[in-house]
């Protein structure tokens, strides 16, 4: 029954134009800013060169590629996560998966295993552009590697967030909408300009992309490792809890 459900609601993201549409625009922004900040850093060599320690291609292309790249995944798991249990409720189907079970913990795990695909494109996009920098230079492979991590604890933690944001919506619309709000206002959390304002640095903490950050520049930290993790967990298990109140009502 767990394969069975994933499987449909692989074919409910994947099915359609929408979600091929919204990776294909993404990948050439993607691509096109990569190619922005080669072209910056390649016109800045002279500058460099008068500098002690001039910035590498990990530090100046790598990071901020990935940094991006996980700002630009908001819009299409908020698309998908809407998809797995506000649409469930939009069309009146919840009762059949909750029907005759004793528990619900399988439902929320399959509708999150067919969420994990998308990072097939995550790890396209970030192998395809290592692949074009090491071709024009050396790249620091544990930062690679890091990365790498990072971004899929990163997708893990928003995924399981936008799932909990759809237990909670009653529409796909809505649970969209509040997905991209949901997702903004913790990345807005990570931004420098949030301590300069208030002064207060554990604002920054509770935002994923400071973590994220963490991981690009090598640093594989348990705080890191239990935020990503732990908030992925507690954001299912609060799905669980609005699904089962959907059940009970």
């Amino acid at each position: 029954m767990s394969f069975s459900l994933t499987k449909k609601d692989l074919k409910s993201i994947w099915r359609g134009p929408l979600m091929w549409l919204v990776l294909a625009v993404l990948s050439f922004i993607s691509a096109w800013l990569m190619w922005q900040m080669l072209d910056r850093y390649v016109s800045l060599q002279a500058s460099f060169s008068a500098l002690p320690n001039p910035p590498n291609i990990t530090n100046a292309l790598w990071q901020p590629f990935v940094i991006t790249l996980a700002q630009l995944m908001l819009l299409p798991v908020a698309l998908t996560t809407a998809l797995a249990l506000a649409q469930e409720r939009a069309q009146n189907t919840m009762w059949y998966l909750l029907i005759n079970r004793q528990s619900l913990l399988p439902v929320i795990w399959a509708k999150f295993k067919a969420q994990l695909l998308i990072m097939g494109f995550v790890w396209l996009m970030m192998l395809v552009s290592a692949l074009l920098l090491r071709s024009g230079g050396e790249l620091n492979g544990w930062l690679i590697i890091s990365s790498f991590v990072g971004i899929t604890l990163f997708l893990i933690w928003l995924i399981a967030l936008g799932m909990m944001v759809s237990a909670a919506s009653q529409s796909t619309g809505t649970a969209v909408l509040m997905n991209l709000l949901v997702f903004v206002l913790f990345w807005l959390l990570g931004r420098e300009t949030v301590s300069q304002d208030y002064g207060l640095n554990w604002l920054q903490l509770l935002s994923p992309v400071h973590h994220l950050k963490w991981f690009c520049a090598g640093e594989i930290s348990l705080s890191s490792l239990m935020y990503f993790l732990g908030g992925a967990v507690v954001f299912l298990w609060v799905a669980l809890l609005n699904v089962k109140a959907v059940k009970q009502s």
